[in-house]
């Protein structure tokens, strides 16, 4: 049976895994972080190099411990050289680091291919990774969606998708572990500027514009659902199916016809399980993302109060608030505290009649009324204040309106004798009609006899009590 755990130690040693957790383990993580430039480089070092790097990370960082590790290394540990070799001796002792025996007698270190890829790892869990959201779940979505797709390289194709979208999940994991990296980098900032690097330099840049910008924009929920739907279609076309289970043949012989065919089911289905986890990880996203900008702007505000010159009043008040809740609930809290009374610093008032400001009262003026001597530049200012009105309120909507009520698909044309003209709202309507024919946004067209038979003298229907010219209505 191919057991992991078999394997594993096959390949290294349990103490391999040990050295990280010793009381040294940050020690021996920095140590290999500065040794690996110098390994990609020469590809092997000297140990008397390899200790010469060693004892210039000692003195930037002292703190190395003898304890349990090095029972019997306390004279030797005395010196940075003595801890220097300690530690190489240490990293070769667990393969970290190793140094074969050569004819020529020379002592030459290399780093384990084990412990580089370990290393990565570390940094990779360590400063975490710039989050980035490419176009992974789009390309599996389109190409489920191509009609063109799944044909002569359906089993290709399937196996794409599926690549696809794994590494998408992974991208969407890999933000979530960004968006909580920062939340925790952001609750342990102690002063405004940290508050605002991590919010607006580290967050902005890193999640909000680079991915999470993008992350909205893909509009993941509907794509996911009609290539779901496609998917759907897939798994139950004969054809398709039996073009992927030769193709696999094809490519591995000695498999036969059944196990092609359950390889490709289980594949299917698999892509299936990870298009219906995409949405619920998006979700779960945007939730993360709101409660980041939730605490963010609470621990500003709370930076702000603290930072201020009333920090002292404020954290004797939480201090009380804190002491008072026991661990429990905060409605438990009673309403007394105990807090001292609100004073108000530096106003400078010399009595309350100061905040008083008297009210602006003004003169009522007399009415005068308009006399019957009413010149002619009036009456004309008065209809073209009256017809201004008019057309404020005669608009192109109360006309689509009109003619929306209107019988008729698009195309009818309406005569003005058949028009529902019974009262004076019912003409006001019809002159918003003819006041917007020509709008763009007017949803009729208006022909005039007066225009379609090129005369003078149009003919007139009297409708309510006035005699208007004729013409159609035409829906758009």
């Amino acid at each position: 049976m191919n057991l992991l755990g078999t394997q594993l130690y096959g390949e290294v040693p349990r103490e391999f895994f040990g050295l990280l957790a010793g009381p040294n383990a940050p020690l021996y993580a920095d140590v290999l972080d500065r040794l690996a430039p110098a390994f990609e480089e020469a590809g092997h070092l000297a140990r008397a190099e390899a200790a010469e790097i060693v004892v210039a990370l000692l003195r930037e960082r002292p703190g190395f411990e003898v304890g349990a590790e090095f029972p019997d290394a306390a004279a030797e540990a005395s010196t940075v050289q003595g801890q220097a070799s300690l530690v190489l001796r240490r990293l070769v002792d667990t393969r970290w680091l190793l140094e074969p025996v050569r004819s020529d007698w020379q002592r030459l270190v290399t780093l384990n291919p084990a412990a580089e890829l370990m290393l990565a790892s570390l940094r990779q869990i360590a400063r975490g990774d710039r989050g980035q959201f490419t176009d992974s779940l789009q390309i599996a979505c389109s190409q489920l969606l191509n009609p063109d797709a799944f044909g002569e390289q359906a089993f290709a194709d399937l196996e794409a998708c599926l690549s696809n979208v794994r590494q998408g999940l992974r991208e969407l994991r890999q933000m979530e572990g960004g968006i909580e990296r920062h939340t925790r980098r952001l609750l342990a900032s102690d002063t405004l500027r940290e508050n605002l690097a991590v919010l607006y330099d580290d967050f902005s840049e890193t999640i909000g514009h680079a991915c999470y910008r993008e992350l909205v924009r893909a509009r993941l929920p509907s794509r996911i659902l009609h290539a779901r739907r496609r998917l759907d279609a897939i798994a139950v076309d004969e054809r398709v199916l039996d073009q992927m289970q030769r193709e696999r043949l094809r490519r591995i012989p000695q498999v036969d016809a059944p196990t092609a065919s359950a390889e490709i089911r289980l594949r299917v289905d698999e892509l299936g399980r990870l298009l219906e986890s995409v949405v619920p990880q998006a979700d779960a996203l945007d939730r993360r993302a709101a409660d980041f900008a939730r605490r963010a702007f609470a621990r500003l505000r709370y930076l702000q109060e603290t930072s201020s010159s009333q920090r002292e009043c404020v954290q004797e008040v939480f201090r009380r608030v804190e002491s008072a809740a026991d661990g429990g609930r905060l409605h438990e809290i009673p309403e007394d505290l105990g807090l001292p009374s609100p004073l108000v610093p530096d106003a400078g008032l010399l009595s309350p009649d100061s905040l008083y400001r008297p009210r602006l009262r003004r003169i009522a003026g007399e009415l005068e009324p308009v006399g019957d001597d009413v010149t002619e530049q009036e009456i004309d200012a008065a209809m073209a204040e009256l017809g201004a009105n008019l057309r404020d309120t005669l608009n192109v909507i109360r006309a689509n309106r009109f003619v929306e009520r209107l019988e008729g698909a698009p195309g009818t044309r309406v005569g003005l004798a058949d028009l529902p003209i019974r009262n004076d709202d019912d003409v006001a309507d019809i002159i918003a009609c003819l006041l917007h024919a020509g709008a763009r946004d007017a949803s009729y067209r208006v022909e005039a006899e007066r225009d379609a038979a090129d005369t003078a003298s149009p003919g007139t229907v009297v409708k309510a009590g006035y005699a208007i010219e004729k013409f159609e209505l035409e829906k758009k």
